[in-house]
């Protein structure tokens, strides 16, 4: 494919001048200022052969774009563009639609919101309700375990646990604002990390792993629009994403497990800030039980009637943490529940496998 005779824009696209007149926005006189510029600036050509065209509309996504635009970019049809920001949004861009008058502007989402859905994964009540419970694999980071995250699922396969949950920071992202963070990582950017996952993390059969994504991940958002989760997802059919942040899952018709993956930091005293979000909810809206990542950190207890869970990490203590002086548990959870006829808790059992010795892997 050749495009010729493309207007090149230091303003946020590739435009040609016809594109931008065919623009109608609330103020005129801007759009025949920003004419005038493009028209001044030397006009030059770009070749594109054989090549993807979705990198290209992805860099005019992430600048905002219109359709005519788009099409005169890419040199395609209308339906032909909607076709490709289709394919990116399965791929895990999360792209929206905003309307600014009479024209509609198509941009990547960078904002990253918390979600709140609720899943049922219903058990038999009659046998005792066996999961695994895990959070914070960071993979990409130097420091991520992936001998001992390979360990805990051969013990979910030998104690017949079917599903494992993840409380989010599934990778460890990108942070542009952490001058250091780039030599604590292996992958770059989304695409490298997702690959990680995929390629790495481990696959039993008979087990799924349902996770949510933490504030690592949604680096993944605030860099390029990209969600992780529904990434990993359309990848691996043995994984499942649940959501940013939070997720309901409904072990039976009364017993909900609440996943967690807060904002904030640690504190000096481990239940503290577990605690003050307990204080925060209304009678209604306590669950049962709530798993909580973030803060690697191996804590229970039971509080207002729930029975909540500071979760460990699978990341030995990299030099961010060493800095903040903050120490990183290794290991993981496997939750056992009996439950009467009515779906109620009559028994909780939390046996946490600690793992002390953190390993230099080789990546």
């Amino acid at each position: 494919m050749l495009f010729r005779s493309v207007s090149q824009s230091r303003y946020g696209f590739l435009r040609t001048v016809s594109a931008i007149r065919s623009v109608e926005t609330r103020n005129k006189q801007q759009v025949k200022d920003l004419i005038k510029k493009i028209q001044s600036e030397n006009v030059v050509e770009v070749e594109i052969v054989n090549q993807d065209i979705k990198p290209l509309l992805l860099e005019q996504l992430q600048k905002d774009a219109t359709i005519d635009q788009l099409c005169s970019v890419s040199r395609l049809s209308q339906l032909e563009v909607l076709g490709h920001i289709e394919e990116l949004r399965l791929l895990g861009y999360d792209i929206k639609q905003i309307r600014y008058g009479d024209v509609i502007v198509y941009t990547t989402n960078k904002e990253t919101t918390t979600t709140f859905h609720e899943f049922r994964h219903y058990h038999d009540v009659e046998k005792v309700i066996k999961i695994g419970l895990i959070s914070d694999t960071h993979i990409a980071s130097r420091y991520w375990q992936k001998t001992y995250l390979q360990m805990a699922y051969h013990d979910f396969k030998k104690e017949g646990i079917t599903r494992v949950y993840h409380c989010g920071d599934i990778t460890d992202g990108m942070y542009t604002n952490r001058a250091g963070n780039i030599y604590e990582i292996y992958a770059y950017g989304f695409d490298e990390q997702k690959d990680e996952v995929v390629n790495n993390y481990p696959h039993e059969e008979g087990i799924d792993t349902y996770f949510i994504t933490g504030n690592h991940d949604a680096t993944h958002m605030m860099n390029g629009g990209a969600n992780i989760g529904f990434a990993i997802e359309k990848e691996r059919k043995d994984m499942h994403y649940l959501g940013h942040e939070f997720a309901k899952i409904w072990l039976t018709e009364k017993i909900d497990l609440d996943l967690v993956h807060p904002r904030d930091g640690t504190s000096y005293a481990l239940s503290y800030k577990i605690q003050k979000r307990i204080d925060a909810m209304s009678g209604g809206s306590k669950p049962k039980i709530m798993a909580v990542g973030h803060y690697h950190k191996n804590f229970t207890m039971f509080y207002r009637n729930i029975h909540a869970l500071s979760m460990a990490s699978f990341q030995a203590q990299s030099p961010f943490l060493r800095g903040h002086g903050l120490v990183s548990d290794v290991g993981y959870t496997i939750l056992e529940i009996k439950a009467n006829a009515n779906g109620d808790i009559i028994e909780l059992n939390t046996r946490y496998k600690p793992l002390y010795e953190t390993i230099k892997e080789q990546y």
